[in-house]
This record gives structure tokens, sequence and C-alpha cells, in this order.
């Protein structure tokens, strides 16, 4: 048939046009999508198994170094933000160079209430109207995009949970209050929930990656899509449509079933699915090398076999674990691989993020801090995971790091506050100093570790020059070297920064006049600040003016007591030394005679402890989880508002004292407050321990004389925490 002119001309536009869109998408630098082969996993015709550190933040970042956002009501909700396209990058690489070939993120975020007053972005937001789907977050998604572009470019493959079955980042219950429905009607599939849940689910994998121009469903990096973190009430009926649904929209990706805790006959009968998962940890009772075997068994090799998250143990547990994962074999079949819980990232502007979990265990920092990471087994726990890691490539042993490329050295307008963002896999870093653009070199700094758990970029820098080796008004440029076991990186980036900062004494707040008497002594504080130059070392001390009737209980601290062996006019002086320059106070103290019997000590106190038995109780009517004292001596559970234990101490004057809590956190780390005298709860961050528990020990300020101080479940306070005694001391 022919074709008019026009209508020609135009099918020849819309054909160049839709030629034009698809050559506008990046090659992948995958050659293949992984595939399933029964119960194993295949990249192309070679068997593909991996292990790693769960890295559930490369989309969104809990950001621990701000706390708790005080407007969220729940008490422990967090501030999160997007990472940076340079973080992404940083960790995918880390995570790449120390072995890792796929990974496993966290979920979708799902809108809540309190985000806006948190400044909290999201993935899923609510429906623009009442009965419409939710909608995806544009900002956000773009992040997910960059993660996904950058997964394909460093050869990490990814496995995309949707939705939560808990409501830290907002999930199940949260995208069921857009239709005003329960947590649990996001397993029913006769429920607006479940709808708007394939809704997300189709929109996320139909979507154009704004990097890549590809659409998630022809993105070789996603291995496969997960039904959700941890779905545990998942049913027959929500995973049969669920993972048909995932099946319509993404034909050459994977599908995972989020259970969690168990493994469902109907998941294993279910066409559409291929990996089964499960995550092992202590409260779900399955933390335990035994696992491994007991989930292959019960798969009997119909569906590949995925260990999602397993952790916060000692690394030997964790070794005996991943080496199970790695070795055990059921019939020929073995797990395609596991993750360890979790893995944090270099931050943009220096230092790492972190998170710290309930049993004390921090995240996992790459490449591995022997230092900095001691205390939380750092270096034991990565170099067991890439030793898997290797084990499954057919390797004895992990081969070497790379070495390090180049730190990204960051603007800065001090000398004594400068950061870099670290490389992917460096363990050490020289700083270097000169005085032109291009050198000499002067090394300045040696072997500077950026690792250091719980960074603050409010309060932290990774390097300060010697102040004494400047000269005000001079012109310096920087440069930093990236260090580990294989070499050593090319220089950074330089910067240019002139030294304008001038050393200043510190400034001392001081009290003119106090009075006392004979018998009682007083409390002296002293307040001072200092430029922190030459550096961050202050030494303070209290002096008098010669008179031997002055007695400091400890004159080289700035808060202390001071008593007095006569009568009479005093003049106490305080000195705070930065090293170079110097400043003091003198405070005047009128002593009056003694009114009562002189004590025989001014400044050591102890009440002796205090068990539950010896305080008053307050127990809220409960038919369950009623306060009481059990057989080992530990008061609990403090399970109801109202809950608590309250004893009086009488203390021999006013001032600061230690409260020594002896607590059992058996049921998890808690959140709980004490009470003295009446005044503002004062909360304290209880963390899990063995049933036998520990001391915990907390400042307070009491009065002279009789003082009450209560423990328990009061306003906003979590509970569930078991206390034995109390005991309250001064220096």
């Amino acid at each position: 048939m022919a074709f008019p002119i026009r209508k020609l001309l135009l099918v020849s536009l819309l054909s160049a046009l839709g030629s034009a869109g698809a050559l506008a998408a990046e090659q992948s630098h995958f050659e293949h999508f992984i595939t399933r082969d029964g119960a194993a996993l295949k990249d192309g015709d070679r068997l593909f198994r991996f292990a790693g550190i769960h890295a559930p933040e490369l989309h969104r970042i809990e950001d621990d170094a701000r706390g708790t956002c005080k407007a969220d009501p729940r008490g422990w909700g967090q501030y999160f933000k997007c990472p940076t396209a340079e973080e992404q990058e940083n960790w995918i690489k880390a995570l790449v160079q120390t072995g890792a070939k796929a990974q496993r993120v966290y979920v979708l975020s799902v809108q809540q209430e309190n985000d806006a007053a948190c400044g909290r972005e999201t993935h899923i937001l609510s429906p623009e109207t009442p009965d419409s789907m939710p909608r995806l977050n544009e900002a956000a998604m773009k992040v997910y995009d960059n993660m996904i572009a950058e997964a394909d470019k460093q050869g990490l493959r990814l496995i995309l949970p949707f939705i939560d079955h808990w409501w830290w980042w907002g999930g199940r219950e949260q995208l069921a209050a857009f239709y005003h429905e329960k947590p649990e009607d996001f397993y029913r599939t006769d429920s607006k929930t479940f709808q708007a849940y394939l809704d997300v689910i189709r929109q996320v994998i139909t979507r154009t990656n704004t990097i890549t121009g590809r659409h998630y469903y022809d993105e070789k990096a996603i291995m496969a899509w997960e039904t959700g973190n941890e779905l545990e009430d998942t049913n027959a009926d929500f995973l049969h449509q669920t993972s048909a649904w995932i099946r319509k929209w993404a034909p050459h990706q994977l599908v995972v079933d989020g259970t969690y805790k168990k493994v469902n006959d109907f998941a294993l009968s279910d066409p559409n699915v291929d990996i089964i998962s499960n995550h092992y940890y202590t409260n779900a009772n399955n933390n335990h090398h035994g696992q491994v075997r007991k989930d292959l068994e019960a798969i009997g090799g119909k569906k590949v076999y995925l260990v999602g998250e397993f952790g916060l143990l000692d690394q030997k547990d964790l070794d005996a674990i991943m080496q199970s994962i790695v070795h055990t074999e059921v019939n020929g079949v073995q797990a395609a691989g596991g993750f360890i819980w979790g893995f944090r990232g270099h931050r943009h502007d220096g230092g790492f993020y972190w998170h710290k979990e309930y049993t004390g265990h921090y995240s996992y920092h790459l490449p591995g801090f022997p230092g900095e990471g001691k205390a939380n087994q750092e270096m034991e726990v990565v170099n067991l995971v890439r030793t898997a890691a290797a084990q499954m490539a057919g390797l004895s042993k992990a081969p070497a790091l790379p070495v390090p490329e180049a730190p990204r050295l960051r603007e800065s307008d001090s000398p004594f506050a400068i950061n870099w963002m670290g490389s992917p896999v460096g363990r050490y870093y020289d700083v270097e100093r000169a005085a032109a653009p291009k050198g000499p070199w002067t090394r300045v700094g040696k072997d500077i570790s950026d690792g250091k758990n719980e960074w603050d970029p409010s309060k932290m820098s990774l390097f300060r020059d010697d102040y004494r080796s400047l000269t005000l008004g001079q012109t310096y440029y920087y440069r930093v070297i990236a260090k580990n076991e294989s070499g050593q990186s090319a220089p950074s980036n330089v910067i240019r920064l002139k030294h304008t900062q001038k050393n200043l004494p510190p400034v001392i707040t001081l009290q003119d006049m106090l009075s006392t008497t004979v018998d009682k002594g007083v409390q002296l504080n002293a307040v001072w600040q200092d430029d922190n130059l030459p550096d961050q070392k202050v030494s303070v001390a209290w002096s008098h003016d010669g008179k031997n009737n002055v007695h400091f209980c400890d004159s080289n601290k700035e808060e202390t007591r001071v008593w007095f062996s006569a009568p009479g006019d005093y003049a106490l002086t305080f000195t705070a030394d930065d090293g170079l320059l110097e400043s003091s106070k003198t405070i005047n103290v009128s002593v009056k005679p003694a009114v009562r019997p002189v004590p025989a000590d001014y400044c050591r106190f102890g009440s002796g402890t205090l068990d539950v038995s010896k305080g008053t109780l307050t127990s809220t009517k409960s038919e369950k989880e009623t306060l009481a004292i059990g057989e080992d001596g530990f008061l609990g559970p403090f399970a109801h508002d109202g809950d608590s234990v309250r004893w009086q101490v009488s203390a021999p004057w006013d001032g600061k004292f230690a409260l020594h809590v002896k607590f059992n956190g058996k049921w998890g780390s808690k959140k709980n407050s004490v009470i003295v005298n009446g005044g503002t709860p004062v909360s304290i961050e209880f963390p899990q321990t063995d049933e036998k528990g520990q001391t915990i020990v907390v400042p307070v300020s009491l009065r002279e004389g009789a003082n009450t101080i209560s423990f328990g479940k009061f306003a906003s306070d979590w509970g569930y925490m078991f206390i034995k005694s109390i005991e309250v001391t001064a220096e």
C-alpha cells in the first residue's frame, strides 16, 4: 500500500526518534543476566556464588552522628539523608575491591507523618488522591538510579527488596496507613494496601534509569528482586500473586521470597520463585552454623538458597556460619551465598558513617582497621568474609588488596581542619605540605587512619597541622597519599590554605564569690573555652593564696570540691594553659566557723549498695508482665507506664555524684530513665546484656540531706528492663 508523503515522513521521524531513544541507553558492563539452573545461580555458563558484608545503605543513610530526631515522637526515629554520587562510587568500589560479587541493599522507604519535620526523603510517597496509588519520589529514585548504574560499572550484582515488614524506614504499616488499613492488611491480597504494593513494584521495575537510559528490567546489575524484608507473615496467595507480578514485569531477573525464619512449602512449589532466603539472628533462635544444613534439607534442591543476613556475634561464630555457607552440601546442593550484617562507608567529607547495634556491635568499615576496629573485631570479620569469597571462587586464600587509588582532599579554610574522602581500600594516609603548588613536599602527617567509629563531622577532623611549625600569614599547599599493604596511591588533588588563625588564650568563666562553713566545704565549677590552638590539649589547675588551710579534692579538674580547716577569707585561682598562652581567674571564698560536727571525709562518699528490696515499688495493675523481683534479685520488666522503684539517699553535700545502676538488659537494648527529686527524667541508653547483667554509671546532682532517686517506665521510655540495685558515690 502506498503511503501519503506526509504520513511516510511522520513514520520515518517516529522511527528515527525511537532508534535515537534506543541508542541513548548505555551498554551494560555485564555480558549476562544472572540465571537460575535448578538450585544454583549461573553467570553465563559459570557458577555464581558470593560472600560479603551486607551494605544496606547504598541508597539511603541513617545519619547516626546526628542522633535521633526530636520531632519524631517514637523516640528512636533517626535523621536520614541520601548519599552523594561520590559516596556511592566509593562504597561500591570498596565492596568489589575486597572481593564482593553481589550485594543486598535495604528496602525502599515509605513516607510517614514525621518525615517532613525531620527532613527525611523517602522513596515511596503517599497518593495524590485517597484512592489512587502511591508515587515514587523522583529525588530519591535518582539516587537509586545511580546506585544501579555504579554497580553495573564496577561489577556488582544487586538484590533489591521492595517493602519492609518493619517500620524503621517506613514499611507495610506506613503503606497501609495511606488507605486507613491495618499493617496486617499488607498480606491480604484483596486489600488496597496489597494493590498499592503491586503498583509500587510495577512502577519501580518499569522505571527508566536516568543515568543509564535503561529500564530497570533491562539492568543486568539487578540480579534479583526480593518481595520484601523479613516478610514473616507471607502466605501462599500473597507470594503467588507477588512473584507472578514481578516475573511479568522483569522476565530476565530473579525473584527472592523475602520470608523470614522459615522455609515455606508453597514457596518451593511456586514456579516464579527462584531463591529462598533466610536471616540468622539470636532473637530468631537460628544464629548458628547448623541452620545452613537445616534450610538446605528443607529446600531439597528445589530452589536456590541464600543467607540474606546474619551477624551480631563473635567473629569465631560468624566464621563458623560463613564456612558452613561455603562448604555445606546436601545432595550436591550448596548455598549461593551469604551476607554478614552490616557495612557503612566513607563520608563525602571525611571519616566513615557508622551504626551501633543494640548488642554493642558497630558496623564494619572496609578494608578493615586494626586499631580503631579492634574492639569490633573488624579485621577478623573482614578477613573471614574475604576468605569465604575467595573460596567460592575456587581460591585457597583472598588475593591481595589492589593498590589504593588517590583520596579526594576537600576544601578547607583552616590548616587545623583538613579532611578527605578516603580511598575505597586505603588503610592509612600520609599528609604532605609545601610552600608552592608543585612542591617540594614535606610529610607532616604519617599513617593517619580515617576508620574511627562514632565519627562526628561537626567536631572532628582527620588532620590538623602543627601550629608551631606554621608562620602566620603564610600560604601553604596540602595533598594526601593513601596506603595499604599493597602499596601507595598517587597523590590526591592539592588544596591551598592561608594560615590566618592567631592563637588566643583560653577564656575562663568563674563565679566571683562563694561562702561556706568549715564543716561543709564547697563545690567549685570553672568553665573554659579555647580555640584549640596550638592543639586541643589544655591543662587546668586550681591554686590558692598560700594558706595551708585550703584542701582541694582534685586540683587538676575544673569541677571539684574544696574544704577549709579554718575560718577566713580565701582567694582560689583557676588557670587554663593551652601550651603557649594561659589565662587565670580568681574566686573569693568566705568561710565561717563550723555549725555542726566536722565530717571525717569532705571528698569521698558512698551510699553502699541499695538493692531493689530496699526501695519502694509502684506497680501498675496488670494480668501479665507485672513488676516483680525475680529469684535472681532483678526487678522487672517495667512493662507498663508508671511502673517504678524509688530509693531514699542521704547526701553529705550539694553537688555532683555518680549513680551506679546494676541492670540486666537480657531483652535487648532499651532507653529508660531515672528521676532525681521529682525533676526532669534523665534518659539512659541501656545496652543488651546477658542474664548476669552489668553496671552503668550515670552523673546526677544531689542536694545535701535527703534525696529521692526513682527508676521506672516514664514518658517516652521503652520499659522492659531489669534492675537489681543502685549505689551513689562521689570522688
